[in-house]
């Protein structure tokens, strides 16, 4: 009986010591899916001649990626990934579609710290419908870009963060310009290097169910390279702010 006893106890004992491990046991390293809804808010200063406008927009959307990006430790990393949006008020309007590759290497600095650095590209496309002194106005962008970026991811106990720095650098883009009773022309407009920043957060990592949220802010400038028939000297600046939140899986 004691035999059986002792045998209880330790098994007891031996189960409760490995309590501590399993919940706090590495997390996946693995790529993940992520797929969920995003929102932001637009500052936009449209110029042309002698004349600007200023307007402001938010916007709602969808996004997916698929990679390493927030769960490797060291090592090659990439992230793949799409979203689109679509914003209105009153009677002007945006809708955009992007799709971006990420590539990269990570370091660990320690257990815990980790950073890497990335290149990559990606496609763009934007329309932005103004209202411009009672004229309906279609401006459509589309451009191919190449990027780099600077990472840190920091791992907490069930949750990763994650702050990425870096820039954008649109290659041959072109905008339709259509002005509704005045005509409309298609230009090249000039390489502009633009830059971003974000911040993640991947939580209840080690959970049936993650959760991924994060902020971002993008600056975006478009200049036309070239005279236009419709439009005189246009340039368009763009600051965004924007908030996502997803699960992965």
């Amino acid at each position: 009986m004691s035999n059986i006893f002792g045998t209880a106890l330790k098994g007891s004992i031996l189960a409760f010591l490995a309590l501590p491990a399993a919940a706090f046991a590495a997390p996946d390293t693995g790529p993940i899916s992520t797929f969920g809804i995003l929102g932001s808010y637009n500052d936009f200063k449209l110029e042309g001649g002698s004349d600007s406008q200023k307007d402001h927009l938010p916007e709602g959307g969808l996004f997916y990626n698929f990679g390493n990006k927030m769960t490797a430790e060291s090592g090659f990393i990439y992230q793949a990934g799409v979203d689109a949006k679509f914003g209105k008020k009153d009677d002007n309007k945006l809708k955009e579609g992007q799709a971006d590759l990420d590539l990269g290497w990570r370091a660990a600095l320690d257990a815990r710290n980790f950073v890497d650095v990335l290149v990559g590209g990606g496609y763009s496309w934007t329309r932005y419908e103004p209202e411009i002194d009672d004229y309906d106005t279609k401006l459509t962008t589309k451009s191919p870009f190449a990027k780099a970026a600077i990472g840190y991811n920091h791992q907490f106990d069930d949750m990763t963060m994650r702050v990425e720095l870096g820039a954008r650098r649109t290659l041959d883009g072109k905008v339709k310009l259509k002005v509704d009773d005045v005509g409309s022309d298609t230009v090249d407009l000039k390489d502009r290097t633009n830059p971003y920043a974000e911040v993640s957060l991947l939580m209840n990592q080690k959970g049936s169910l993650p959760v991924m949220a994060g902020v971002y802010y993008t600056r975006t400038e478009y200049t036309l390279d070239q005279d236009s028939d419709v439009a005189d000297n246009t340039k368009l600046k763009r600051d965004e702010y924007g908030v996502k939140v997803g699960i992965a899986f």
